[in-house]
């Protein structure tokens, strides 16, 4: 896939979707190329925001509560990822026989990027844009999952999966908002 077509992929059910289906990476290789990776990104910034704008955040927490804050963060994550994807597979499974773990890890893994780039805003202390950024990549999560079930899962027509694509977005949002959830309730009573 072309980084080109990373952005086309929020609004075509074709572009970039389709070269993957083909091209079927195995959920180990997406793994260890793209999702640990990019999964140490958030715990990284939380080790950042910590250190440097700990006080704004939660002022009670200390480096050491920060570094177990990000450690949570990263092994919730990476089970959230492998979670997803095989309830993507799980779903797609019963309504198609071409169904395969790699694709919905692959599904999970590609919708989860607008979440951990969202987390860079860490960079900049403010709460309310901190909130707003991780709300914007959870949308655009949510249109990666719109644009990626139907061809991910094998289906020709958009109507026959619609059900199936918001159920899928939905255990996305909460598996989003549970991960939220871990982050904030220490900051709070940190």
């Amino acid at each position: 896939m072309k980084l080109a077509d990373y952005s086309q992929m929020f609004v075509s059910f074709h572009q970039g979707w389709d070269e993957l289906r083909a091209t079927h990476p195995h959920a180990r290789a997406v793994f260890f190329k793209l999702v640990l990776p990019l999964s140490l990104l958030p715990a990284l910034m939380i080790l950042y925001a910590g250190m440097r704008s700990g006080g704004y955040y939660a002022p009670a927490l200390g480096l050491s509560g920060w570094a177990m804050l990000a450690a949570i963060f990263l092994a919730a994550e990476l089970a959230t990822v492998v979670l997803m994807g095989w309830v993507v597979h799980r779903l797609t499974a019963r309504q198609v026989d071409s169904s395969s773990f790699d694709h919905g890890f692959l599904l999970a893994a590609i919708a989860a990027v607008p979440m951990w780039l969202s987390s860079l805003t860490l960079f900049v202390p403010n709460l309310g844009f901190n909130i707003a950024c991780a709300v914007l990549g959870l949308l655009a999560a949510c249109a990666l999952v719109y644009h990626g079930v139907p061809t991910m899962a094998g289906y020709e027509r958009r109507d026959e999966v619609r059900d199936l694509t918001y159920l899928v977005m939905w255990i996305g949002a909460g598996a989003w908002a549970i991960l939220s959830i871990l982050v904030l309730v220490p900051m709070m009573n940190g």
